[in-house]
Order: C-alpha cells, then structure tokens, then sequence
C-alpha cells in the first residue's frame, strides 16, 4: 500500500515538476512591411555605424586552403571602403564610399518622417549633380509613389499599389524610356514569397519563389526565367542562434556559383568577416566593424 502512495506521488511530483518548467520563448517573426533597414540586412542590436573594407584577393589565385594567407594580405590598403550610420530606431541614415586613397566618392543622406518613414535621400557623387529621390504617402500613410531626380531632371518615377497593412502588392516602374510592372505575394507572415517582373508588353519576364524557415529567415529563392527556366538559386544556412554561416549563390546561365562564407561573430551575432569563393577560388575579403548605442 506504501509502495502504491509512493508510486502515485512520485508521478504527481513529475507532472507538477514538467508543468513548471520554463517553455521556449515564442517565435515572433515581423512582417515585411514593419521591418527597419537593420531587419532587413538580417543585422542584429541596436547598431549605431558599420564600417567596410573589402579587398578583392584575384591577383592571388587563392583558394579555400589559403585563408590565412589571405588573412595577411588583408594588411594591405583596402579595394572598398564603406560607412553606414543608424539612427535608434534601426533605420538607414546616410552612406558613404571611399577610394582606396581615402577620398569621398558617394555621399548618400536619408531624411524620415514623423512616422520613421523616409521622404527623401540626397546623394552626391562628385562631379556629376545631385541625384535626389522623393517619397509619397497615401491618406492610410502607405507608401504610393517615388520620383528620382538627377540635377533638376526627372529620371525615374515609381507608383505603388499596397494591401490592407501597407505591404506593396504591385508596382510599376517608368525610366521615361519604356514602363515595366512587378508584383508581389505574401505568406501568412507577412513575408514575401513571389515576385514577378513582367515586360512592358505584360509578358512575365522573371518569376521569384522565396522560401522561410520557422524563424521568418530566407532560406531558399528561386528565379525562373519567363516563369519556367530556373536561371538564378541562393540557398542561406543559419545556425541554432540564428547567424547566416553561409550563402550559395548560382547563376545558372553563365555556369556560376559563388559561396559566401561568415565567420567571427560579435556578441550581437552580427558576423564580422565574410569569405567570398567564386567557382571554387577565394576572391574578396568584407570586413566590417560595428559600433553599438
């Protein structure tokens, strides 16, 4: 009888304890449109500027066992040097480039609305004139149009047509030449999940089939040509923290395939070297360095 209690007590106690232990916090994935410029690179923190280097390493005919070596040659002056800054709020506020001699080539300032919605950008690439792009909203705040300016000419306008929460469904592109059309469909998430382009004559041009794991990240996209030709393919793996390990890029008609490889992650699990291999041979070398709030 003693036994019995014990026994039945014993499985009370399991059940309690398994009750009480603590469940995994639930996935929250954010839709497409409520995304900021740091959500959209797969950039985690609260990221104030980064810094780029890029060296480009085709002189050296490196291959993958040649990392460290290309580790070192990473000393020499950098091919691209890139600035990004951030405001709190994970949005985008101006970009620079630079020569490898260390002079400005591109200067690119984003101004926002009280909605933390952008207006405008200013970009300025000596000696040419001041490119300009320009932003409307509809009365539900939604984004209906864009118009781009080069000097006091307008060189591209675009007009956008959105769903019940602001995601963009359709969009027409005019280069004052000829007009073109995409459209756009979301999964449950709010995630994009097919693009197509279609060809001024309403032909689609190239169709894009993008795939999500559970944690809303893009695992697998796929870009046919005309609807049926697979001509484009990138394959993203991640780990159990959510950092993107790799990238594989192929270019199906040129017989391309290119891998990105990252490694060196802060604490934030931003990566802080990425490892380019062109059909098997190392050809660049991204460092960046990341200051927080």
């Amino acid at each position: 009888m003693n036994q019995r209690i014990a026994i039945v007590f014993l499985t009370i106690a399991a059940i309690v304890a398994g009750g009480c232990q603590k469940k995994p916090a639930p996935i929250v994935i954010t839709p497409d449109v409520e995304k900021n410029h740091l959500q959209r690179n797969h950039i985690y923190g609260k990221v104030q500027e980064i810094e780029s280097r890029i060296f480009y390493l085709e002189e050296d005919s490196l291959t993958l066992e040649d990392t460290a070596r290309a580790l070192e040659t990473t000393e020499r002056r950098c091919d691209n040097y890139f600035l990004h800054y951030y405001n709190p709020q994970g949005f985008l506020t101006s970009f620079l480039k630079f020569s490898p001699q260390g002079d400005t080539l591109l200067f690119r300032q984003y101004q926002y609305n009280q909605r933390a919605q952008i207006s405008e950008w200013l970009e300025e690439n000596p000696p040419t004139p001041i490119t300009k792009g320009v932003y409307s909203y509809d009365r539900n705040h939604f984004l209906e149009g864009e118009k781009i300016y080069h000097g006091d000419s307008l060189v591209m306008s675009f007009a956008y047509k959105t769903d019940g929460i602001g995601n963009i469904i359709f969009s027409t592109q005019d280069n004052q030449q000829f007009i073109t059309k995409s459209s756009y469909h979301y999964n449950e998430h709010g995630l994009v999940d097919t693009i197509r382009e279609y060809e001024p004559d309403g032909k689609v041009f190239k169709l894009a089939t993008i795939e999500y794991d559970n944690y809303g990240d893009e695992v697998n996209r796929c870009v046919y040509k005309a609807g049926k030709q697979l001509i484009e393919y990138t394959y993203n793996e991640y780990s159990q923290k959510g950092r993107n390990l790799k990238t594989i890029y192929e270019d199906k008609l040129h017989q391309n395939k290119e891998v990105k490889y990252y490694a060196y992650f802060d604490k934030e699990n931003n990566w802080r070297v990425v490892y380019t291999v062109l059909n098997n041979r190392l050809v660049s070398i991204k460092k960046r360095n990341i200051k927080y709030y």
